[in-house]
């Protein structure tokens, strides 16, 4: 009886341990480059059970009692560990094996150039490089695959060419994965070349840049949860960020356009705030605006500008209020930072914010740094504020400060209308015609002066004939605006409505005028013009 007893609690001492190992469950981290690698199949020997890790780099797998050991897999490459060196349930595997100081190169790795390997007439690399350059002109990439390999662990700093090829091999074979977290594999070692390339051959700035754009283009067509999705997009911002410190006004326009998509993502999911948002953008049009005064950089910069405000105009973190908060702080910090502040007010024109911080930062620029530039910004501020004296004060001295003609045709034209809109008629009539003795086309601008005759006949004369005298000389400017496209359709139209208020025939005799004859409008107008009947 004794020993049926000690039979069975040996069977049942033996099911127990059998069952509660069957039920052992391994977990941990795998690392590449000392960070943790996507992409990784674990398998567990005598299991059907398998894991893909994530960005994360966790895997979790059960193993049995007849489990031998744990294979790991990373692009057709496996590495296997013995369950005998797993000595608890938590095991984290370091792909690249033994530990390696930077975390890129292989242990024994050969860093000579080219040109050394030549010399030394190193036959692994001669071999390697020639037969993998073979295989990829004939586009038979797994062929390539295992003699790149070599070179690329080997020998890394032998040319640039062997990480071209590798990008080109990787993306190759990622385009024919099905599983995406092939794919992610397939992605992480493309940023590795990226990443080995920049330690051997710098360009940092450049590479960076181009690491983002592929980052960004490619994790955007995986089949992504969104939180995977959004760790990805500021993953792929970060490395833009990265490129854009280094290379500053040397980065590409494309990168800064990506950098500011990313921004825009991550504000639209919460993941940065307003202020993130605005820095970003103040930093991007900073660069660009360096970029489109050199000549070498200006067509690209120009293109990419466009879209940039486009981006923020969609973002939404435009808000005059959370704005004014923001640059308060900034501009009592720094009041005399000319930078900062056109910066700043670029910022609040750009969201069509009108406040008092707008009005105390544009007089502040104007001290510190008088231009025509900002005179007019001021009196265009102030026109919107309606204090119409100290438009005027600012249009002066736009006009009167600025070269470009254009421009300063443009401004006495804007202060003319003001005087118009005011019935200031004299003045209005005075500066539209030094817009027009500047720019001699300026149809828009004899349209105005037009008008202002129109206007001032009603108080030019008690005599109704006297005041359809006035009519003749409105017309004569809107027949000299008719004479440009851009006016022709208006200043007809004017024509014909003014010309509907000349006097008869039988009025003009009257007073000695016969149709033709020349006539001189006096008072301030003082103008000659030719006598014209219905």
């Amino acid at each position: 009886m004794k020993a049926i007893k000690t039979s069975v609690i040996v069977v049942l001492l033996a099911t127990i341990s059998m069952v509660s190992f069957a039920q052992r469950t391994i977990t941990g981290v795998v690392y590449n480059n000392g960070t943790p690698a996507a992409g990784i199949l674990v398998e567990a020997h005598r299991t059907s059970d398998s894991f893909f890790t994530g960005f994360d780099g966790v895997y979790k797998i059960e193993v049995s009692e007849k489990t031998k050991f744990i294979k790991f897999t990373f692009l057709e490459e496996s590495k296997k560990v013995n369950m005998e060196d797993i000595t608890s349930d938590q095991f984290n595997f370091s792909w690249d094996g033994a530990e390696i100081p930077d975390g890129m190169d292989e242990p024994g790795a050969i860093l000579k150039t080219l040109e050394e390997l030549q010399k030394d007439r190193d036959s692994e690399f001669l071999s390697n490089y020639s037969l993998y350059r073979e295989f990829l002109k004939q586009n038979d990439i797994n062929s390539a695959l295992p003699h790149w390999r070599i070179v690329y662990k080997i020998y890394p700093k032998s040319t640039t060419q062997i990480y071209i090829d590798g990008l080109k091999i990787m993306e190759s074979k990622m385009n024919e994965a099905m599983i995406t977290e092939t794919k992610k594999a397939y992605l992480d070692t493309m940023m590795m070349i990226y990443d080995k390339r920049m330690k051997h051959f710098d360009s940092v700035g450049e590479l960076m840049g181009r690491k983002a754009a592929k980052y960004l283009e490619v994790v955007l067509t995986l089949d992504l949860n969104e939180d995977e999705l959004i760790e990805a997009i500021k993953k792929g911002n970060g490395f833009a960020e990265k490129s854009i410190n280094e290379s500053k006004s040397k980065t590409e326009p494309a990168v800064l356009v990506l950098y500011m998509q990313s921004t825009r993502r991550l504000y639209s999911v919460h993941e940065y705030n307003q202020t993130t948002v605005l820095e970003n953008y103040e930093k991007v049009m900073s660069l660009l605006d360096e970029q489109t005064k050199d000549a070498e950089t200006k067509e690209k910069a120009e293109q990419a500008l466009p879209l940039i405000e486009q981006i923020m105009e969609g973002s939404g973190a435009l808000d005059c209020e959370s704005m004014e908060k923001m640059y308060s702080a900034k501009f009592n910090e720094n009041p005399n930072d000319v930078d900062q502040i056109k910066k700043m007010l670029r910022m609040f024109r750009k969201s069509n914010c009108e406040n008092d911080l707008v009005v105390s930062m544009s007089e502040k620029l104007y001290k510190l740094e008088p231009s025509a530039e900002s005179a007019y910004n001021m009196a265009r501020m102030f026109l919107k504020k309606e204090e119409h004296d100290k438009a005027f004060e600012y249009y002066e001295k736009a006009y009167t400060e600025e070269t470009d003609n254009d421009l300063k045709a443009t401004y006495y034209y804007e202060a003319a209308a003001l005087a118009l809109q005011k019935n200031m008629l004299q003045r209005a009539r005075d500066l539209a015609k030094q817009a027009v003795k500047i720019k001699s086309d300026y149809c828009e601008a004899y349209m105005l002066i037009g008008e202002i005759y129109g206007q001032a006949s009603k108080d030019y004369s008690s005599d109704d004939f006297e005041r359809s005298t006035v009519f003749w000389v409105a017309v004569d400017y809107f027949k000299k605006a008719a004479g440009f496209e851009n006016c022709k359709n208006d200043a007809n139209s004017k024509v014909r409505f003014y010309e509907s208020y000349y006097p008869s025939k039988d009025e003009a005799f009257f007073r000695s005028l016969n149709a033709g004859d020349s006539h001189t409008v006096g008072g301030w107008i003082n103008e000659t013009t030719k006598v014209r009947v219905k």
